[in-house]
């Protein structure tokens, strides 16, 4: 009852804090601050945004906010129809960067949020904000001797920001007036009396230690090949009291995993799913949803969800002969995808959608979840699954209950297990932002949402005893489906138990009918699953990959370079394969093992 309340609480906070945004957003589009849009009038939103932090304490100053408003209206536009123009914020700006950012604090007044990654397509003017932010923080934002730097993973790219950073410094009188004849130079912007400067900082002239960090700009995160600037800006925050790390991109083309983009936006993901916490990071994704069922790359409808400045940063007619190049052109439309939509064109396809998956964890009428009582399935015939990944990480087993009856709405049940090794708790959740300690501490069927056990290698004893000493008394387990993956001495001594252990192909001929199946029957919510925490961020994390024959099967992440895991997802579909082939006749190559697939 008290995590419930908790967890209403805070949804109550992030609500009411929402409210004051939007009404302050409402008020400085009135007052002539902010600029209104289409997009936000059109009620469209980004692809992903995290949660706004809602920790006890947490309020909004919106003078804050108007500080940062009034300090871009004394800056000029540079390029473009709009160059001259004073730099007004736009409301999607607003909304999803500066008020969430500079006015979201923590009770003793200094800001919660301390790294934002902000992604967006070409030309809804990135790099422009960039330079302003850049200033402002530099500055305007009350921070004596202020260390900020326009950052990139090259030379040109990291003075692009600065060098409109500088003309921008050049063209506001009061800035200019502020740093003085000697403060605007060619690499260097300084405050003569506080001795706050901004510059350019790239990885080929990193000379980094010893950075005091008050904020980094870092523009174009998916061409940096190495981590050495962003490291370098991250660890050098240290002595500040509210420093600021700006992540402002495109997709990368989801080609390379392990890459600094790929980690950064694997945190977004885990964050806007829920299954991560951390209250000092904010993302926001601007894109189309090229998953979506309706999704058509060429349609106006995609370029105006995907971009926010659709005919103000970006003119609705470029945008047009972009996407009828790239139709036209099939070597031209993964790089359309990338740049005008924010679509990863290499990454692998999302799988299962979060709303459907949550739906059917919830009683239809009410909406209200249903958890699974274990009681309620005793005796009833179930297949077990079993995924025991490496001895250092998470090891999974399912077992996959069908229903009992011929009714069509009956639902099958799925119900999880996990292991960690105790010695490695922390270290995981530091790779993967997700509260493993919480959900270790969190009841869940029989026991902890997610089993620790001593030592810094999964105890497989305990995986076999929680299976021959208590499941199988319980439940009629048909049989146990397995990656042969690292898994002999578990089978052989599950097979000596009495199990009956059947290896399951994890290649497209063993698990396409179990993707099928779970599919159809996620999107029909027939899977009772309890909204189970670890399971529910596995799922989140799947990506399933097709071949030219369209059969499918889950992409299992490199585990040394993505905080993906899919432990859970592996074993459930190694049960349902076992439920599908249960009327096949077995062919055993020994007693107690069959090969599916």
């Amino acid at each position: 009852m008290a995590t419930r309340g908790t967890a209403s609480s805070t949804r109550a906070r992030r609500t009411q804090l929402t409210a004051e945004i939007d009404q302050a957003i409402a008020r400085w589009v009135e007052e002539g601050l902010v600029d209104s849009t289409e997009w936000m009038a059109q009620g469209r939103r980004p692809l992903l945004v995290t949660q706004l932090p809602a920790a006890p304490g947490t309020w909004f100053d919106p003078e804050a906010v108007e500080r940062v408003l009034k300090f871009f209206l004394l800056l000029k536009q540079l390029i473009g129809r709009h160059a001259g123009r004073e730099f007004r914020l736009m409301d999607w700006q607003v909304r999803y960067l500066i008020a969430p950012v500079f006015g979201l604090k923590r009770p003793d007044g200094y800001r919660v949020i301390r790294t934002v990654w902000f992604e967006i397509p070409r030309k809804n003017g990135k790099s422009t904000i960039c330079s302003g932010l850049g200033l402002y923080l530099a500055f305007a934002d009350r921070e004596a001797g202020a260390e900020v730097y326009a950052a990139a993973g090259d030379r040109d790219q990291a003075n692009i920001v600065f060098r409109a950073a500088a003309n921008m410094a050049s063209g506001s009188p009061p800035l200019k007036k502020k740093l003085g004849r000697r403060g605007i130079q060619r690499k260097l912007l300084e405050h003569p009396r506080t001795h706050s400067i901004f510059r350019a900082l790239s990885s080929e002239g990193l000379r980094a230690h010893g950075l005091n960090v008050h904020a980094g700009v870092i523009d174009e995160v998916h061409v940096h090949k190495n981590p050495d600037v962003v490291d370098a800006l991250e660890t050098g925050t240290g002595s500040r009291s509210q420093p600021l790390i700006i992540f402002i991109t495109t997709a990368d083309d989801g080609a390379e995993t392990g890459s600094i983009y790929a980690t950064k936006r694997e945190e977004i993901e885990a964050l806007a799913g829920g299954h991560a916490e951390d209250d000092t990071v904010f993302g926001v994704v601007f894109g189309a949803d090229h998953e979506a069922e309706d999704f058509d790359a060429f349609s106006e409808d995609a370029l105006r969800t995907a971009n926010p400045g659709y005919n103000i940063t970006v003119l609705a007619d470029y945008l047009a002969g972009k996407a009828a190049q790239a139709k036209r052109s099939p070597a031209q439309l993964n790089r359309y995808l990338r740049l005008h939509l924010n679509v990863r064109t290499k990454q692998t396809t999302r799988w299962l959608s979060m709303d459907d998956w949550d739906r059917s964890a919830r009683e239809p009428v009410s909406n209200v979840p249903v958890p699974v009582d274990l009681a309620d399935l005793e005796g009833r015939d179930c297949y077990g699954g079993l995924d025991l990944s490496t001895t250092t990480d998470m090891t999974a087993f399912s077992l996959w209950f069908p229903p009992v009856t011929d009714d069509p709405a009956e639902p099958h049940v799925w119900v999880p297990f996990f292991w960690l090794p105790e010695d490695n708790l922390k270290k995981l959740e530091r790779a993967t932002k997700v509260p493993l300690e919480r959900w270790s501490k969190t009841a869940a069927h029989a026991g902890a949402a997610l089993r620790l056990t001593e030592g810094n290698v999964v105890d497989y004893r305990a995986v076999r005893a929680l299976i021959t000493d208590d499941l199988s008394k319980r439940f009629n387990i048909q049989a146990i489906g397995y990656d042969r993956w690292n898994a002999n001495e578990t089978v052989s001594e599950l097979i000596d138990s009495g199990e009956v252990m059947e290896q399951v192909s994890q290649g497209y001929a063993g698990l396409n009918q179990p993707c099928i199946d779970l599919e159809r029957l996620v999107l029909s919510g027939r899977v009772s699953h309890g909204g189970h925490p670890v399971l529910r961020w596995h799922v989140d994390c799947v990506g399933i990959k097709t071949n030219a024959d369209g059969h499918m099967k889950p992409v299992k992440p490199d585990r040394q370079v993505s905080s993906k895991r899919i432990d859970g997802v592996a074993s459930g579909l190694n049960a349902l394969a076992l439920h599908l082939m249960r009327d096949e006749p077995e062919e055993t190559p020994e007693p107690n093992v069959r090969y599916i697939g």
